[in-house]
């Protein structure tokens, strides 16, 4: 059964136990889906609503477009919460491989590698996606009913942590990869997403907490 239908508790349960999967890579893609949930009841809230009516078209057409794009991000971070657990379970199954001969052991090498950047590559997705849906956040702070402001902050710190958590993941698998100029490219690039992540996490707090005051 995928974790996606556990019940919570369920859930909850399989995450306490001795296994290391699901782990913190799938949580962390859960993180994404409930900030995306959240973001869609924002969304059933506001655009109903006379004061949305009142704006201009453009901007409901916008608003409504943004919406959108959190429906397949849901559905995407749901996806990837099991899919994470599915790679991490490729390499404890590569690293049971048979290793007494040189052909084994070569094999046993190349399917640890081949699994690893799997490992790195689902946690490089939720931290993509987490990335989008947060420089989407900006527009629905203005426009969302402002009675849902406080969901929208807790939506924009779930992105956050799915973001974070999942270049955690990234970062404790990339020792196993043996070429080096790749694992030099994945740190480039996460530098470069943490920076601006943490950038554009602060200023859309900023608006949260200015709508709160």
């Amino acid at each position: 059964m995928k974790l996606v239908d556990l019940k919570v508790n369920e859930f909850l349960d399989v995450l306490a136990s001795k296994s290391p999967a699901p782990g913190g890579g799938s949580v962390a893609a859960l993180s994404g889906s409930n900030g995306a949930a959240l973001v869609l009841m924002v969304g059933t809230l506001s655009n109903k609503k006379k004061k949305f009516r009142a704006l201009s078209l453009d901007i409901q057409t916008e608003y409504n477009s943004i919406i959108d794009f959190f429906v397949n991000a849901k559905i995407e971070f749901t996806k990837l919460i099991d899919e994470d657990t599915l790679a991490f379970n490729e390499v404890m199954k590569a690293f049971k491989l048979p290793k007494e001969t040189e052909s084994e052991i070569t094999t046993r090498k190349q399917a640890i590698e081949f699994a690893t950047i799997g490992c790195i590559k689902t946690p490089m997705q939720v931290a993509n996606l987490a990335k989008q849906c947060l420089k989407k956040m900006s527009y629905l702070i203005k426009y969302s009913n402002r009675n849902t402001t406080s969901d929208l902050g807790v939506a924009i710190l779930s992105f956050y942590t799915a973001f974070t958590g999942a270049i955690m993941n990234v970062k404790i698998n990339l020792p196993g990869l043996s070429e080096i100029s790749l694992v030099k490219e994945y740190k480039s690039v996460i530098i470069d997403m943490i920076i601006k992540v943490e950038q554009l996490k602060d200023k859309l707090l900023e608006e949260i907490d200015y709508l709160l005051e």
